[in-house]
């Protein structure tokens, strides 16, 4: 391993994705740097989600590579990408639309054993 590949948590080189025959993704290059903090953000369409599915393997490349810490993860099979160190957390409020805001922290606490205390 080179002091490059230490130092470089994630490399993306010359990414590919499509849904179908649809490219989503044109060859997209991303470095995130051990201790960095990055934001994606674009328009709805523009390819974050389908970025991120793609370093954890649930859309294959059609071109490119990722890479974690000079370790290629872009053959490995979607269940295999948390086990080389990264993970995928996506939106999902799970709310009950009817119950107030109190209400909701209420049954979260509940299902996880907390008492009040912890509400407060």
């Amino acid at each position: 391993m080179t002091e490059t590949s230490k130092t470089q948590a994630l490399r993306i080189a010359g990414l590919d994705c499509f849904y179908g025959e649809i490219q989503v993704l044109y060859g997209l290059d991303l470095v995130l740097n051990k201790g960095e903090v990055l934001c994606l953000f674009g328009r709805n369409g523009a390819g974050k989600t389908t970025t991120l599915k793609a370093i954890m393997g649930l859309v294959r490349a059609s071109a490119g590579s990722i890479s974690l810490a000079g370790q290629e993860l872009t053959g490995l099979a979607a269940h295999e990408v948390p086990k080389a160190g990264i993970a995928y957390v996506p939106q999902g409020r799970r709310l009950f639309a009817e119950m107030t805001v109190a209400e909701n922290i209420e049954i979260g606490l509940m299902a996880r054993g907390k008492g009040k205390a912890v509400r407060e």
